[in-house]
């Protein structure tokens, strides 16, 4: 249950009055467990018993709404970072603004309060497992998509996911400013952990802590097992240290290796032997169809189709399922290594992984990252101030452009492995004239540092870059303008991105969330008014829906965001009923 467990001395409870609250039910629990045996010993007659049995469920239901309710009493592992922080909301008071309504721009996520109340089919309220990874090797934008992926992973399974430490990521490393980061640096993991009653987020050092230094962890041997050094804080260790932390945590763990290219993580519907041997029947069905995902380019099946069709749709050429069966339902650790040697890399979009056999869930999860796996308020209000200063300087351009609409660029060039996406600026404006008119407002998110490059650009349009609006960054930290800059080009009327690029793939999958939420033209098969400047045979590709395909990480996919609030009334009346049920002997 989220709340349930406390995360380390940062965040210790508020106030006394929790704590006693919390030792008068237990001392009730003891009395009415110690009265329920008396009736039993006595031969009472069994409504009696039945009774208390009630009495006793009903105590343990207010006593885990009791421990759900203080959970937002706890501070946060940052409580500097955010202090207002409102989870599917945007208050930027506390972050230098901008104004509510102008702030509003940003928002794309949704304030669903029922869809908390989901529990996995897998979650043991009797015990806790736990779900450990190793973070991705690469730029920032490979590793959220990791991240997201494990997250959903953890949550499916119904296990308490175990933060990595915090380390220096690539591309963020700039000397003069924080450059060691945790995901809770870029998301608000602890509301995130707060919010779900299924959910439960820990950080490595609470792990350690609390598992395996009162040695509950058995290396190969059936031998108790210590990290390394007996150390249970790891944050900031550098690389070496921390893949000794890693490797140690696999031979403790059940290591899971599920290669998304040769796979897809199946979840059945429920724990029954039942659900899991339809998948497998599934499958094999499939595969007999040799379905292709060229099948589905511009015909999706309904976002309720059956199992099997949803599988055809996201087949992706797979021919494996990894499901999660009932050998590790068993298990109570699972660790997902990072590993070339081992074809061990999440580098994939959690919806082009993850399937689930119930529709309804497969929704939910979509939901879940949307609203709230999203940038921390104060990345989201630095870009809504860069936006509204954009679009005064549009306005100002030109005095008909009342509405200051503008478009936008990603223009990847720095390191990029793709040398054929590396093209020059004159190429960019033969592919961007076919849409964009002369002198239109441009913002360019980039990393190419000479300027003049551009040049070709500027000659046609009004060209605007994030330095040009560095008062609207005033003590931010600069490790956060790449994520500011994926924000800022979301809002472009008209967007051209890098085919291959994970950035611009993210850019993408945010302009799908607004194009869906305000049902711009298209919506319904998640269709966006945006296009690619490289590869001209991937010009218009995000004008037609297209199913999951190989290399998932070259752009993102309508599935991400079509539709996910369809049928949400039917799904929270299956989540109230299971509560009802779960409060019941």
């Amino acid at each position: 249950m989220a709340g349930t467990s406390g995360r380390g001395t940062a965040r210790r409870r508020s106030s006394g009055a929790s704590l006693g609250f919390y030792l008068g039910v237990i001392a009730l629990l003891f009395g009415l467990l110690n009265l329920a045996l008396n009736l039993r010993t006595t031969q009472f007659v069994e409504q009696d018993i039945s009774v208390v049995e009630a009495i006793l469920k009903e105590s343990l239901s207010a006593f885990t709404s009791a421990k759900v309710a203080d959970a937002g009493s706890r501070q946060e592992l940052h409580p500097d970072r955010h202090p207002s922080y409102k989870l599917a909301g945007l208050s930027c008071d506390a972050y230098g603004g901008p104004s509510p309504d102008v702030a509003q721009e940003m928002v794309y996520w949704r304030d669903i309060p029922a869809d908390s109340n989901h529990v996995s089919p897998f979650q043991k309220p009797a015990v806790t497992e736990y779900l450990t990874f190793e973070p991705d090797h690469g730029g920032f934008n490979n590793i959220r998509m990791a991240m997201e992926t494990v997250l959903a992973l953890a949550f499916a399974m119904g296990r308490t996911l175990v933060l990595p430490p915090e380390k220096r990521m690539y591309l963020l490393d700039k000397d003069s400013e924080r450059n060691h980061f945790g995901f809770d640096h870029f998301f608000h993991m602890e509301a995130i952990h707060n919010e779900h009653t299924g959910l439960n987020i820990i950080t490595m050092q609470e792990y350690l802590e609390r598992e395996a230094m009162t040695g509950h962890f058995r290396d190969g041997d059936g031998n108790v097992a210590f990290p390394p050094s007996n150390r249970t804080q790891w944050d900031g260790a550098n690389p070496d240290e921390i893949d000794t932390l890693f490797y140690w945590l696999r031979s403790v763990s059940q290591v899971v290796v599920w290669n998304p290219e040769e796979c897809m993580a199946v979840f059945p519907a429920s724990a029954s032997h039942e659900d899991t041997q339809d998948l497998i029947r599934i499958n094999s069905e499939v595969n007999a169809e040799n379905v292709k995902w060229e099948d589905y380019v511009g015909k999706p099946f309904p976002i309720d189709a059956s199992a099997k069709n949803r599988m055809k749709e996201n087949r992706a050429g797979r021919q494996e399922i990894c499901l999660y069966n009932e050998t590790l339902q068993a298990a109570q650790r699972i660790h997902f290594p990072t590993d070339h040697s081992m074809s061990a890399r999440l580098l994939v979009h959690f919806y082009a992984f993850l399937f689930f056999q119930d529709w309804k869930q497969d929704l939910w999860m979509k939901r879940f990252i949307r609203d709230h796996v999203r940038y921390m308020d104060e990345i989201q209000c630095a870009a809504a101030r860069v936006v509204a200063a954009v679009r005064q300087k549009a306005r100002a351009y030109n005095n008909a452009n009342t509405e200051g609409s503008f478009s936008s660029f990603h223009i990847r060039r720095g390191d990029f492995q793709y040398k054929k996406t590396r093209v020059e600026a004159t190429e960019i404006y033969d592919m961007a004239k076919r849409r964009l008119a002369e002198n239109e407002t441009v913002y360019i998110a980039t990393d190419e540092r000479n300027i003049g490059f551009f040049q070709p650009l500027k000659g046609h349009y009004n060209v605007f870059f994030l330095s040009d609006f560095a008062s609207e960054l005033a003590g931010v930290n600069t490790n956060y303008y790449g994520m500011i800059d994926q924000l800022v080009t979301s809002r472009g009327s008209i967007f051209f991105g890098c085919w291959f690029s994970t950035f611009t793939g993210y850019i993408n999958r945010i302009r799908g969330y607004h194009a869906d939420q305000q049902k711009l033209p298209g919506y319904e098969q998640g269709i966006v008014n945006s296009w690619y400047y490289t590869l001209p045979d991937r010009f218009d590709h995000m004008q037609s829906f297209y199913p999951v395909k190989q290399a998932f990480y070259a752009r993102e996919f309508p599935s991400s965001w079509r539709l996910l609030d369809d049928w949400m009334e039917e799904f929270h009346k299956e989540v109230d009923a299971k509560q009802r049920k779960d409060h019941t002997f």
